[in-house]
């Protein structure tokens, strides 16, 4: 390790700051997202990256991969992936990033990529709140929490959404959400497992898996037809489309709501007493509000905009993102579709704006996603740059996937450790993990935090902007182009092409950060929202659901935890429903197969209150097969 200095949690998107402490452990220094200097467990191990890295360049030969020299690497790296670009174009490339990756190393990838003339630039964060995040770009303006964490102390109720904060972002909620109950507030939650969060608040609503949707809908309706808690000159003046939810609420059925949604109609109502009560309400949502087209994400914002509870302390959408640079990644443009600054591949201007600075012009048509990518490997997509990232674990069938990466005629991985990504490639960089080199991330509420190095990394390993540095001059032939002082000097290059960072310099950002965009105070929409008529638009209501079978178990699974830590729900347990588990005679220990009909896992049986009936969970890790293939619905089988 170097000198104590202080830097930005590497492990999730709360954005903790801290330092090296003795015996290896981190310390927590007080910041804007923990003020009271404290750490999570995972936090606490921030500097305990693991001792199986990977410490010098390796180049497949023979079938091995073997030690070369960094120059020996790089140059074999860039032959392989212009070679695929002079035998089928550019848009046989593919470039993979990472949340954990700084914004500064995320917006070099697809400058990278742009440079050689593709948009097939991508990277996770984009797709793991991808409803909410387009919810919110399309309606209100940016894909983006809307507030402050500070800010939830001023709610009247908060809602949490298909998430676990209390286990997940601990630090965060116990720093905000917790204090703000203990003065008062109302905390909601929707899920349909009881979880830590479930401890601490005032009512949980268990809808059926897939239909919190109908439970938002449900309040909205309350509201409209008692015409409590409707704020009707926010809706007059600063939103559209109003009149046309309305009537798309004046029938709605909400007994029948109740009942596809499964929910308590007593509690149901109790909540819409304190909306209707509430002055400032905000919304907390995780990854398990994701699926269905967006419908859920649609209907809380609905909610949101009926209360006027967007553009104020103490209102707003929080969107729990879970890796440390989700946020920044996605800002920096290192997504198919959008430059840095959230400006479309497909306008002239945003493009104009961009070749300004780096003499390029780049390709007008989106590219390809992740997913999309890894489909193409070794047939349209010949070639892969994959930084950070882990593409064979994702949720398709293992064999599939080894195709895939087989078929590449060149992959190159940037990473820290092994994987079995680095099984398949031909060239593997070692990287610097995150305390061990310097730049900035941009944690959920925008906020920017630059940091320095804070520990050495081992053997010949290298920060990820100086790896992309080089191979950007190599594959461009435009060494000027990629030879910078530091991320200061990509970080202001960055401000100078994405609108959101615009005004801020690297040198600017102090031991607090800067939220984007750096003239305001935290608080979006305060005056007018950022879409071409500066309102904010209302959806319709969804249409009621059929309920589900009585027969059937839907799948629910646990978010996960950084690569870098060690994940305590890993464990093969299931939890479910007393009343569901003596209707097949399973008792507490039993093994169980847990199948959606093609494929199992087995799993520890646990019987618990807290799941409700018709629904089992798995954590994400275990009930990875069945996602591969799909499963929501399962059924359980003596082991």
């Amino acid at each position: 390790m170097t000198e104590r200095a202080t830097t930005v949690c590497p492990l999730c998107g709360v954005g903790c700051r801290l330092k090296a402490g003795d015996g290896g452990r981190a310390r927590g220094v007080p910041g804007p997202a923990n003020p009271e200097g404290r750490l999570c467990s995972k936090g606490v191990g921030a500097f305990d990256v693991g001792d199986d890295r990977v410490t010098e360049p390796l180049v497949r030969r023979d079938g091995r991969l073997r030690p070369v020299s960094w120059a020996t690497a790089l140059d074999r790296a860039a032959e392989g992936l212009r070679a695929v670009r002079t035998a089928v174009g550019s848009d046989g490339l593919a470039f993979l990033g990472a949340p954990h990756c700084t914004n500064e190393e995320n917006y070099l990838l697809q400058k990278i990529a742009r440079t050689l003339g593709t948009n097939n630039v991508d990277n996770r964060a984009r797709l793991c709140h991808v409803s909410a995040a387009r919810t919110l770009a399309e309606r209100l303006g940016w894909p983006a929490t809307t507030n402050s964490l500070a800010d939830v102390r001023e709610a009247d109720v908060v809602i949490v959404a298909g998430a676990n904060p209390a286990e997940r972002q601990p630090i965060a909620f116990n720093s905000f959400v917790r204090p703000a109950v203990r003065d008062g507030t109302t905390l909601v939650h929707v899920d349909p497992v009881a979880n830590e969060t479930t401890r601490l608040a005032d009512y949980h609503v268990a809808p059926r898996p897939g239909r919190d949707a109908t439970v938002f809908d449900l309040f909205s309706a309350r509201l409209l037809a008692d015409g409590d808690g409707v704020d009707r000159s926010f809706v007059a003046d600063r939103t559209r489309g109003f009149d046309r939810f309305g009537e798309s609420m004046a029938d709605y059925d909400r007994e029948r709501a109740v009942s596809a949604a499964g929910v308590d109609a007593d509690s149901v109502a109790r909540v819409g007493d304190e909306l209707a009560a509430a002055d400032t309400i905000a919304a907390m949502v995780g990854t398990g509000i994701e699926g269905g087209d967006g419908e859920t994400a649609a209907a809380l914002l609905d909610l949101l905009l009926l209360t006027g509870s967007v553009g104020r302390p103490g209102t707003g959408l929080f969107v729990l993102r879970g890796l440390a640079n989700e946020q920044g990644a996605v800002d920096a443009g290192c997504v198919p579709d959008y430059l840095p600054g959230y400006q479309p591949v497909t306008e002239r201007a945003a493009r104009d704006r961009v070749a300004d600075e780096w003499g390029v012009t780049p390709p007008s048509t989106p590219g390809k996603n992740a997913r999309e990518l890894l489909a193409a490997f070794g047939e349209g997509v010949r070639g892969a740059l994959v930084v950070g990232e882990n593409p064979a674990v994702s949720k398709r069938e293992r064999e599939w996937l080894q195709r895939r990466l087989d078929g590449l005629d060149t992959l190159v991985v940037v990473d820290i450790m092994p994987n079995s990504t680095t099984e398949h490639a031909d060239v593997v960089l070692p990287a610097a993990a995150g305390v061990e080199k310097s730049g900035s991330l941009t944690n959920l509420e925008r906020r920017v935090q630059r940091f320095p190095r804070a520990a050495t990394a081992p053997g010949d390993a290298r920060p990820d902007l100086d790896i992309l540095s080089e191979l950007g001059a190599r594959l461009t032939g435009k060494p000027a182009s990629f030879d910078y002082d530091g991320p200061e000097a990509v970080f202001d290059e960055l401000s100078r092409v994405a609108p959101t960072h615009a005004g801020i310099a690297y040198a600017d950002l102090d031991a607090g950060g800067r939220q984007w965009p750096f003239d305001s105070d935290g608080v979006l929409y305060r005056a007018t929202f950022d879409t071409d008529d500066g309102l904010a638009a209302f959806g319709t209501a969804r249409s009621v659901p059929e309920r589900d079978s009585a027969d059937s178990l839907r799948l629910v699974t646990g978010g996960r935890t950084s690569e870098f830590a060690d994940d305590s729900a890993a464990t093969a347990v299931l939890r479910l429903a007393a009343a569901d588990a003596a209707e097949r005679n399973i008792d507490a220990g039993d093994e169980v197969i847990v199948t959606d009909g093609v494929t199992e896992v087995v799993a520890t049986a646990q019987v618990d209150e807290g799941t409700r009936s018709g629904t089992v969970y798995l954590p994400a890790i275990v009930a990875d097969p069945l996602l591969r293939s799909g499963g929501s619905t399962v059924r359980l089988d003596p082991a």
